[in-house]
């Protein structure tokens, strides 16, 4: 089951006080659904500031704790994580909800196996107890009706072994990104504990979170 957990952590990156302050229109397309679900689940958003804001704000919100920061350097790629007190942007009551940002190297898959680095920002809900498996189940539902009309979609069963213990969903704009630009996921810890994920896939652009792109002569 360890093994499964560590799949779903990588499969499923105004005052400090407050939620993030909202950028310049311009910045982004409100009817945008990758800006939607942001608003809706992510105290800081990465698609409506200029990166570097958006960092600063996340690394420094004061309603996280136990947090870990990785800086980038030569032989490393950035990583940070956190743990919210009082953050439930779900319909279940979570008993913790944590936030992950992290460089990762992807094969863009193209005729010349280009390596690009991506950034995964991912948040988790756990949901404990004999109603836990459930819970993180309904709210995978959930959030599928409610954004999933938007996109083409694509999920996959997780198993441990031949036991099935939860379910990816990897959602596309296939006139926009390449590679899926959002990814949600429900699994089973064990019989009473469930978690429940959301993760983005960023390109940074001159200090611009953007989706990630076709490769180049795709």
């Amino acid at each position: 089951m360890k093994a499964t957990f560590a799949f779903l952590c990588l499969v499923i990156a105004a005052k400090l006080s407050c939620a993030q302050e909202q950028g310049d229109a311009d910045e982004i397309v409100k009817d945008n659904p990758i800006y939607k679900i942001a608003k809706t689940y992510f105290r800081s958003n990465p698609f409506n500031v200029h990166f570097s804001t958006f960092l600063n704000h996340l690394t420094h919100d004061p309603t996280l704790s136990n947090k870990t920061l990785n800086k980038r350097t030569d032989t490393s790629l950035f990583f940070f994580a956190g743990e919210y007190k009082g953050h439930n942007p779900y319909s279940f009551k979570a008993d913790k909800v944590e936030i992950r940002l992290a460089e990762r190297e992807v094969n863009m898959e193209d005729s010349a196996s280009t390596m690009d680095t991506l950034l995964f920002y991912q948040l988790v809900g756990y949901s404990y107890g004999a109603a836990g498996a459930e819970a993180v189940k309904k709210e995978y539902s959930k959030f599928d009706r409610k954004f999933g009309q938007r996109f083409y979609g694509e999920d996959s069963v997780l198993k441990d072994g031949n036991e099935p213990v939860g379910m990816v969903k990897n959602y596309f704009l296939l006139t926009e990104s390449y590679l899926s630009p959002v990814s949600i996921s429900w699994g089973k810890l064990d019989d009473v504990h469930g978690l429940f994920t959301i993760m983005f896939r960023i390109k940074l652009t001159q200090n611009v979170a953007t989706l990630p792109q076709f490769p180049e002569g795709h």
